[in-house]
């Protein structure tokens, strides 16, 4: 079981890195170059250690992508939301942050079939298994 979880981790930190050197303008995000903080909203986070690899895969690419366009990757902070139902165990999750993380954590109770956050306020929005459970597009 674990080997083959560590390979869908890897099929998908290939895809971001991908998506992320490929798609991903930083220069259009509204922020100053010189500081600036990146916002990343993970759907559906629950408890547990596979979220937090997720994140330091967006976070590692998004490095390398601001390092190759403005060579400062230092001035780059990262705020991470994390979002889940209301009746998540988020003194666990506060719990099980690693130590050594380069990002601060926020978390976000509420359902995602409506509104969570104001219009543009974020920059990467990930989700490892939470989408299926939306019926239609929201807009």
């Amino acid at each position: 079981m674990i080997n083959r979880l560590e390979g869908v981790m890897e099929a998908a930190r290939e895809l971001v890195n991908d998506a992320i050197a490929k798609k991903l303008g930083l220069g259009g995000l509204g922020f100053d170059m010189n500081s600036c903080t990146f916002r990343i909203e993970d759907l559906g986070c629950s408890v547990g250690p596979n979220i937090f690899i997720a994140v330091q895969n967006i976070i590692e690419a998004v490095e390398l992508k601001y390092q190759v366009e403005h060579q400062n990757p230092s001035a780059l902070k990262f705020q991470v939301l994390f979002q889940d139902h209301y009746d998540n165990d988020f003194n666990t999750f506060f719990k099980t942050l690693p130590p050594s993380r380069k990002y601060f954590a926020i978390v976000v109770p509420g359902s995602f079939q409506g509104r969570l956050f104001p219009k543009s306020s974020l920059h990467f929005v990930h989700s490892s298994y939470a989408l299926h459970w939306l019926s239609s597009v929201r807009k």
